[in-house]
């Protein structure tokens, strides 16, 4: 598929040639976290325990990995099917039962796989020169409809059912798909010369390959943490207070919204502190939160810990993705598909480990030891990087 005209390096916000892109992102902030708010509602709809959805999540992450494998092939062709997939898989999602709705999650999930992937990268070798904020920019973007998805649920009409939501988001899809058809330009699907040569690149230098496979590994973690925190933080608010469920929802939606506040002051930040430094600072907070998650026992502990979890999170997605995309600009490579694929996976892992660890849908504080376990193993993995210097110069902002 041919790219639309080159947007040559200039501000780091939204332009027109980049709405759909960031429409559509705001979509996918949405869609990612679903099954978050969604879960308790089909527990009681399908009078199934809360912890025997997990292979919901494994499903749909499972499905977006494979997604991330294929989307740097072509990726303007991913673009239009990942929301295509996105906008078929929320509509059979509202009339599917279990366990057919493993099917209608994981047509979404492959259609996130494919759509969020292709955005990062597309966004940041537009701006090679302010990769840092423009996917900071973008991902506010992302954190956005993450927020807004508790509050869907929250402040629908009482009465209406779930399915309409997934009816309404269905719908966004759809427009959103028709967006990028006009931007993209439907006569020139056919071909996508950036992406087309990626394959007939020569090798990647070994120093490089170590360097991907350490970042693949932190976005395997990092995904992983933020949807078993995301996926299970209204289930476990739930359990102090399961007659008020919209306090459930608002604490999940303050998970999000912390985030979304913290990597909105990260390019401020990056001013006057180093990348390592905001990075190292992130990982510390997060880990005081999830530390409160584990030991918490009532409601205002477990909001108060979901906050400083959410805003310790929030920098280190896009500053993992900005020295990715360098590293890929480096050595003239952008055949990253099967470090988003490792990343889909965390996601597949971690909320399904949570629920096994936890022993039962009463005790799911429990289970947050293996996002707890899965932080430390992402410093561990940062301090590695740091030793090999990929992470020592900031990038402007």
């Amino acid at each position: 598929m041919a790219d639309p005209a080159p947007v040559s390096p200039g501000p780091a916000g939204v332009t027109p040639a980049r709405v759909p892109l960031y429409a559509g992102f705001l979509l996918t902030g949405v869609v990612t976290v679903l099954l978050g708010p969604l879960l308790p509602e089909l527990s009681r709809e399908w009078r199934l325990p809360v912890d025997r959805l997990a292979p919901l999540f494994v499903a749909q992450f499972l499905a977006s990995a494979l997604g991330s494998f294929l989307s740097s092939y072509r990726q303007g062709l991913s673009l239009v099917l990942g929301y295509l997939l996105i906008a078929v898989g929320l509509l059979s999602l509202a009339i599917a039962t279990w366990p057919l709705a493993l099917g209608a999650v994981a047509a979404t999930g492959l259609g996130l796989g494919l759509a969020i992937p292709a955005t990062n990268l597309r966004v940041a070798h537009s701006q090679p020169t302010r990769r840092g904020a423009a996917l900071s920019s973008l991902n506010l973007a992302w954190g956005a409809g993450a927020v807004a998805c508790p509050l869907l649920f929250a402040a629908r009409p009482r009465g209406t059912s779930s399915d309409a939501v997934l009816v309404v988001l269905a719908v966004a899809a759809g427009l959103v798909l028709l967006l990028l058809v006009r931007a993209l330009g439907g006569a020139q699907y056919r071909a996508d010369p950036e992406s087309a040569g990626d394959s007939n690149q020569a090798s990647t230098p070994a120093g490089i390959t170590v360097a991907l496979a350490i970042i693949a590994a932190i976005l395997f973690l990092y995904v992983g943490i933020e949807n078993a925190v995301g996926g299970w933080l209204v289930s476990l608010a739930d359990q102090f207070q399961p007659a008020r469920a919209a306090t459930s929802l608002w604490i999940g939606s303050g998970f999000w919204a912390a985030l979304l506040a913290s990597r909105a002051l990260a390019p401020l930040l990056l001013r006057r502190f180093s990348e390592p430094a905001l990075y190292s600072a992130g990982i510390a907070l997060a880990g005081v939160g999830l530390v409160g998650l584990l030991s918490g026992r009532s409601l205002e502990v477990v909001a108060v810990s979901a906050v400083a979890v959410g805003a310790g999170l929030a920098p280190l997605f896009p500053l993992t993705i900005s020295f990715l995309a360098e590293l890929t600009a480096s050595s003239r490579s952008r055949s990253t598909g099967w470090v988003f694929a490792l990343a889909g996976t965390g996601g597949a892992a971690m909320p399904w480990l949570t629920a096994r660890l936890a022993g039962g849908a009463d005790r799911l504080a429990t289970g947050f030891v293996a996002p707890m376990a899965g932080l430390v193993f992402l410093a561990l993995l940062f301090g590695l990087l740091r030793r090999l210097g990929g992470t020592t110069q900031p990038q402007p902002v």
